[in-house]
């Protein structure tokens, strides 16, 4: 049985202008569980921003999921 996550554990909503190729999809075999790309746990994926097309935002902060969130100068939600 899989119990809900608390509140404080849901996973935040990463900024709508950050990308990386495995947004797209990633291929994981039947015995590896495939990790959210918005985690930011996968050693190897590289992140953009939309807005500059490069690794940092228009605050001149990296692009990654840990960092472009709620509360960041530049975070654009999806609505």
């Amino acid at each position: 049985m899989t119990l809900p996550l608390h509140p404080s554990q849901q996973p935040q909503t990463v900024c709508s202008l950050l990308r990386t190729k495995t947004a797209f999809g990633a291929y994981a075999s039947d015995d590896e569980e495939q990790l959210d790309w918005q985690s930011g746990e996968s050693t190897t994926a590289v992140f953009w921003c939309l807005k500059t097309m490069e690794t940092c935002g228009p605050d001149d902060h990296f692009a990654h999921p840990t960092t472009c969130r709620a509360g960041r100068r530049c975070y654009r939600s999806d609505e």
